[in-house]
């Protein structure tokens, strides 16, 4: 396994490729994105029935159902109804997606491999996987203490899980050091580090065109390349998310899977092509969990899968469906198994969403500026919507290049002054 890191000003992109050289994760990161288990500092904005908008400023915002407790802003925790306007401490609980806004919970935790912190919480929780033997031991030792023991608990030490709780401790008060003003006060591990801490064993090598992304990587793994610029084209980086986005996945069996995304569920569907349904329904059910892990998919899914829709063959397959990430629910009257995935980052059809194609465009312009040669002033033509995108960093391009960019306001896309 690879792991292929891109960074420029607007944006992060991380692609964890398989033995097979194929793409197995895709990761997008922004500076300001609401992405899952973000610790803000938010002001209650607007009531409607069910719950409140919350202004997490520069634009952001996130819906949150009415809570019983919430901290305040300098970290105590009140229980009488939220006002409009009071200032609360909230964690992003699922990320922006194409129709819904973040959404925001009251309970927030810090997490480590081995154990949650919970600030407004008092009592010990364990794992259902740790054995009782751990569960006794830490109990006795921990008593007291407000954290969720994991399963990887139970191969710690007593001393390196008792450094690990004080480091989230201190986490803690540092994110209430900060709480005074509205916007993002804490971001997770970013995915680079987090895929690096996870797969380490089973990796062969990271390539990187960030040199403190490499810096911070040689101390957790030995074979870090740095490349200065030409990941993209080296590493086959838009090969790799056309592959990614593809909708129609080819079954060896000569069947395919139709992977959609809608408002309402992400569609799965089995066809048996060339070969048999029996086949195509049992490759599907592999693929199926791999376009998962793929495309980031999340939320409520339905499989129509090939041929027989009789009870004994949709238990089979639900069997075969089952796995830590995914809930299977069930099958409807109609023969079409359920699914539900818990939705913690945006999905590849979110990030390549045709609303987001100025977006889309501004990050491509910017990654090519980051990494250009010059042959004096910058002229840059785009519309005015992706322009927009660029204007915040340009002063950060100008500082890297060494010269001046003009932003021009045109129908047509083009760079002038680029060495070829």
């Amino acid at each position: 396994m690879r792991l292929v890191h891109s960074c420029s000003p607007f944006e992060e992109v991380c692609i964890l490729f398989d033995q097979d050289n194929r793409p197995a994760e895709v990761f997008f990161w922004h500076e300001n994105d609401l992405s899952a288990d973000c610790i803000c500092c938010a002001r209650a904005l607007k009531s409607i029935k069910s719950g409140w908008f919350l202004d997490l400023s520069d634009g952001r915002t996130a819906y949150l159902n009415t809570p019983k407790r919430y901290f305040k802003s300098d970290g105590t925790v009140s229980d009488r109804p939220l006002g409009q306007g009071d200032k609360i401490l909230v964690q992003i609980k699922r990320p922006k997606t194409q129709e819904k806004e973040a959404e925001a919970c009251t309970k927030i935790s810090l997490a480590d491999n081995a154990v949650v912190f919970f600030p407004q919480e008092n009592q010990l929780s364990f794992s259902k996987k740790l054995p009782p033997d751990s569960i006794v031991r830490l109990r006795e030792q921990f008593h007291g203490e407000s954290v969720l023991f994991r399963t990887a608990a139970q191969t710690e030490s007593l001393e390196s899980l008792r450094i690990k709780i004080t480091d989230l401790k201190k986490t803690w008060h540092e994110i209430l050091k900060q709480s005074t003003k509205t916007g993002i006060l804490y971001r997770p591990l970013k995915d680079i580090f987090r895929l690096t801490a996870l797969y380490k064993e089973n990796l062969s090598e990271i390539v990187t065109d960030d040199p403190d992304t490499s810096t911070c990587l040689k101390a957790m793994f030995p074979n870090v390349v740095f490349r200065l610029n030409g990941v993209w084209e080296t590493e086959n980086i838009p090969e790799a998310l056309d592959e990614a986005l593809k909708v129609k996945t080819i079954l060896p069996s000569g069947g395919f899977l139709i992977t959609e995304q809608t408002a309402a569920c992400v569609c799965f569907d089995v066809n048996a092509g060339t070969g048999t349904a029996v086949d195509a329904n049992n490759e599907a059910c592999v693929e199926i969990l791999r376009q998962i892990r793929l495309k980031g998919l999340g939320g409520q899914m339905i499989v129509d899968f090939a041929g027989n829709k009789e009870k004994k063959f949709l238990l089979k397959m639900m069997d075969r469906l089952n796995s830590p990430a995914v809930f299977v629910k069930g099958f409807s009257s109609l023969g079409l198994v359920e699914l539900v995935v818990e939705k913690r980052k945006s999905s590849l059809f979110d990030v390549f969403d045709e609303s987001r194609k100025h977006y889309r465009t501004a990050a491509d312009l910017i990654r090519k500026l980051w990494f250009a040669s010059s042959r004096g002033a910058l002229s840059v033509y785009a519309p005015l919507p992706v322009l927009n995108y660029i204007r915040p960093y340009l002063s950060r391009l100008e500082e890297r290049l060494k010269i001046d960019v003009n932003l021009y306001a045109s129908e047509y896309i083009r760079l002038e002054g680029l060495k070829e």
